[in-house]
């Protein structure tokens, strides 16, 4: 988790006080009074809470506003970007916790972001001050498993609660003493079960024997699991001692050679008293023994490193890698920008896929060939060509409509003029005989013709309307409304025609008599002939009308096997369901540019794999150089920026050597000229080997070296000890390992075997219970069998889930206990890591010894953390607190805050520090609050806050 910015609302002497952005390493620089440790407080309550008013601990409640809390900005947690802000409430305040989705929570929510830790567990490992640093010469090994346990188990203090809460429940089913848990009653009301059974069956011999097998085998069964269990747990404890013979076989080794090493006691001034033998020559022998203390001193210091040996070893090859460590830089650079590319190509073509109507995963459609497109325009043709008679047909069929429908309007406006047929024949006849006796003329009774033609009309326009309604449905184009519309319109006039009674002319309602003149005879003949000319005219127009509609219907037809061969097209090119044949022939091929780019997005592909190719045949010929060079060897950059500055370092290595060297060579020459005066002083020096029982110089010095390394095999032992103290009773009573290995595969054995008994056991048993079965029949004495093995049932069921809450409980806690045992030795030793590195070496090993903190010295002298000075206790007291943050690190990231922590070290000791915390603020945000203005220098301009 990193703080990315804080925002105070109300906090101590702060009021609206924003700081952001907040940097992976970042110093807070105030002098006193400034508000360094009032920040450092609001950073701990906005994440764990305010301190309650009955705490000791300062609430920083502002004086001057009635505010009180802010927020902080957080990344890299589970939930991504989190704002997590805290105001005045009940208890430790109001928290709200706003995830980048917008998801609101609170306690719960933040518990999850800091995975679970309290303010308490976080004061001890994340944060620190002088005051912490002043009580390491208080730290014993118990303080320090403490310290062990919390890097072991955090984030899983939920895993510890829930064992708690197991052992609770178990507690509660069965206690050895109780009488009120349901195991213990449910035993009782067994055992009482089982005597009345026992009591109905004594008398049945048969019975009471298979009962009595039956038991002893349910006995043997239980007493075969129990050495099973047994049996594992000694297998396993087994299996451990066979993972710590290593260590107990180096110590056993250690003890014999240093048993078989005898070695006369050694003066310590032995080499003062060979420089001071003889008083005359006193001066050149001084010489020569510093010519040999400053040959052995440079010896020392041309001691080859691992580092040292593989250059030298290598030196050609290394020299080579560096050569060709520019282009590898570049390669890494081109790597880079094509990667870019590849994604920003691929973005795009999933952009133009998709405004083209592809799917993501959706291949890109093959270019056409000459064929498909003179196909495509072809049924385009035929698609145009469809579509234009579509057009006339439709234009056509309106106007015969609209024909017709005038027709029908002429109609309607004649036929109410109409005589009927016997009122025009007797009006001819009357005219007839008048032209014939030349009488004048006479009144005629008729009445006024009738209107049957109206509902021919009627059914016609009803036809033609129906047919150019479903014609503009099947339309595309904008006619099609008009269609539509105007075969509704005919469809209701037609209608309304039908049904509207026929007007009749005044004479004939009446009947009333009328004389009809001549002139009116005359024109009913000429409304006769009209009358017969629009009937005609009108089915002419309807034959026309059936002409129209089978020739739109075939036209129909031709429009949609063209659309279904449009639709085929799209299926087998893989074209959108969108696209119709005008977009393939007029638009071109839309997918030419998409196709282009997949093919530049695979030529980079290659690309990319030519250049992943050579990077990996680079790192293969620097796999060499994984063991002295620590990066992340799954990262290329890193490690070739490992192999440069290693690199760097073995040439000045190398020179610091060469230079060695020439410097030795000046002694060994000024050693040869004091060979003269050496050979004087032989008898005397013999005096001194007498003395230590050694036969010459090459023979006193080894027993120098052999002292030498019998210390540091004492101390070797000792460590050893330490690691196998706890197994080492258990190791001495096997020979050898393969002793142990034996023990091992006897223990596998002798559980199959159990296993296999209990098996053959579980079938006797069977064997006894299906036979008991038979002997029971009915009656009272079955009942009680039922009410038994009902009882056993319950109690067998209520013992399992006790069981089941005791193992899950233990299962919890060894696996806790195993993680903290993980995490002790690879503490310790990044402890001494950091250790070495704050004091320049000077210090080279830190381990616990019979509850004690001791640390080696250079020069192989062991001291106690209490006989260290205070900023050397100090330093080692930041190694301890550094390690245990990198050791959570895979758990949990939180920043890691000092305050003032390094005001007793000097100016040299400072610097490692600020070193130290660089290289820990590359993986854990480090705040560092000081008012020391030397500080400054040290750090970027971006990285400081001035508080005022």
């Amino acid at each position: 988790m990193k703080i990315k910015s804080l925002e105070v609302y109300g906090f101590g002497k702060w009021i609206d006080k924003k700081i952001d952005p907040l940097q992976q390493l970042q110093l807070f620089y105030g002098e006193n009074e400034a508000g360094k440790t009032t920040l450092m407080a609001f950073i701990h309550s906005i994440l764990f809470g305010f301190p309650t008013k009955q705490s000791s601990e300062l609430r920083y409640e502002p004086k001057n506003s009635s505010q009180y809390g802010g927020r902080l900005v957080v990344s890299d947690t589970p939930f991504g970007e989190v704002i997590i802000e805290r105001i005045k409430g009940k208890a430790n305040g109001e928290v709200t916790v706003t995830l980048a989705n917008g998801e609101v929570g609170s306690d719960a929510l933040l518990e999850k972001i800091v995975n679970g830790i309290d303010k308490a567990t976080y004061q001890a490992l994340f944060s620190f001050n002088l005051f912490g640093l002043q009580k390491i010469q208080q730290m014993n090994r118990t303080k320090l498993n403490r310290y062990f346990l919390s890097v072991g188990t955090l984030g899983n203090e939920q895993l510890l609660k829930v064992a708690d809460k197991f052992q609770l429940e178990a507690g509660k089913l069965y206690k050895q003493t109780g009488r009120v848990p349901e195991i213990n009653q449910k035993i009782k009301q067994v055992e009482a079960k089982r005597k009345q059974v026992r009591f109905a069956k004594e008398k049945n011999d048969e019975y009471t024997t298979l009962y009595t097998q039956k038991e002893a085998f349910e006995n043997e069964i239980v007493s075969l699991r129990k050495r099973s269990v047994q049996a594992e747990e000694r297998l396993e404890q087994l299996n451990h001692l066979a993972t710590n013979w290593n260590h107990f076989s180096e110590m056993l080794l250690i003890q014999q050679e240093l048993s078989q090493l005898t070695l006369a006691e050694l003066p310590e001034d032995g080499l003062y008293q060979l420089n001071h033998l003889n008083q005359a020559i006193e001066q050149v022998r001084i010489d020569i023994m510093q010519e040999n203390e400053r040959s052995k001193h440079l010896k020392e210091k041309s001691k080859l490193t691992q580092s040292q040996q593989l250059y030298l070893t290598h030196k050609e090859s290394i020299q080579e890698l560096f050569a060709s460590s520019d282009n590898i830089k570049a390669m890494l650079q081109e790597k880079e920008f094509i990667e870019r590319d590849i994604q920003k190509e691929t973005n795009l073509m999933v952009r133009d896929k998709l405004q083209l109507g592809l799917n993501i995963g959706q291949p890109i459609p093959p270019a056409q060939t000459p064929e498909q497109k003179r196909a495509y325009q072809l049924l385009y043709q035929k698609t145009r060509e469809s579509e234009e008679k579509k057009q006339e047909a439709a234009e056509k069929t309106a106007f015969l409509q609209y024909q017709n429908e005038s027709l029908s309007t002429q109609l309607d406006k004649i036929e109410p003029l109409l005589w009927d047929k016997a009122t025009l024949q007797q009006v001819e006849e009357s005219h007839q005989k008048k032209a014939a006796r030349n009488l004048p003329e006479k009144q005629i009774q008729t009445t006024v013709p009738s209107a049957n033609k109206k509902l021919l009309t009627a059914g016609s326009g009803i036809l033609v309307g129906l047919f150019a309604s479903f014609s503009g449905l099947f339309l595309s184009n904008g006619f099609s409304l008009f269609l539509v519309g105007f075969g509704l319109l005919l469809v209701i006039s037609s209608l309304f025609l039908a049904i509207k009674k026929p007007a009749k002319n005044k004479l004939a309602k009446t009947e009333t008599a009328v004389a009809y003149t001549y002139e009116d005879y005359i024109k009913q003949i000429e409304l006769r002939k009209q009358w017969r000319d629009k009937l005609a005219e009108i089915d002419q127009v309807a034959v026309e009308l059936k002409q129209a509609t089978e020739k739109s219907e075939i036209i129909r037809r031709e429009q949609q096997e063209n659309q279904e061969e449009s639709h085929r097209i799209n299926e087998q090119n893989g074209y959108p369901s969108s696209f119709s044949i005008t977009d393939l022939v007029k638009k071109g091929d839309l997918f030419d540019s998409l196709r282009e780019r997949n093919k530049a997005v695979e030529e980079k592909e290659k690309q990319l794999e030519q250049l992943n190719e050579k990077l990996v045949e680079w790192k293969a010929q620097v796999d060499f150089l994984e063991p002295v060079i620590f990066v992340d060897w799954r990262h290329l950059p890193a490690v070739l920026s490992g192999f440069l500055r290693f690199y760097q370092e073995a040439k000045g290595d190398e020179q610091a050597l060469a230079a060695l060297s020439k410097k030795e060579e000046e002694h060994q020459e000024q050693l040869k000229q004091r060979v003269y005066k050496q050979r004087e002083l032989e008898n005397q020096r013999n005096d001194l080997f007498r003395s230590v029982k050694a036969k010459n110089e090459q023979d006193f010095r080894k027993n120098y070296v052999l002292f030498e390394e019998r210390k540091q095999k004492q101390a070797r032992l000792a460590l050893l000890k330490q690691q196998v103290s706890e197994d080492i009773s258990l190791l001495e009573q096997y020979r050898d390992r393969t002793d142990l290995l034996e023990d091992i595969e006897k223990t596998r054995k002798q559980i199959q075997q159990y296993k296999k008994t209990e098996e053959q056991q579980i079938n006797q048993k069977i064997k006894c219970e299906v036979a008991l079965n038979e002997l029971e029949k009915g009656g009272a004495y079955s009942v009680l069998l039922q009410e038994y093995a009902n009882l056993k049932s319950e109690l067998q069921e209520l013992v399992n889930k006790w069981a089941s809450y005791r193992v899950a409980a233990e299962m919890i806690e060894r696996a806790l206990t195993h993680a903290r045992k993980d995490r002790f030795p690879e503490t310790l030793q990044d402890t001494t890591e950091f250790f070495k590195l704050l004091t320049n070496e000077r210090y080279q090993q830190v381990f616990v010894k019979d509850d004690k903190i001791e640390v080696q010295r250079q020069d192989g002298t062991i001291f106690d953390a209490t006989e260290l000075s205070q900023g050397t206790a100090e330093q080692l007291y930041v190694a301890l607190r550094f390690a245990f943050v990198k050791n959570a690190s895979d758990i949990v990231q939180l920043p890691l805050m000092i305050d003032d922590g390094f005001v007793n070290f000097d100016q040299d000791r400072k610097s490692q520090m600020i070193e130290l915390m660089k290289r820990m603020s590359e993986k854990t945000q480090i705040f560092y609050f000081t008012f020391d203005k030397e500080a400054l220098s040290n750090f970027r301009k971006e990285q400081i806050e001035m508080l005022y």
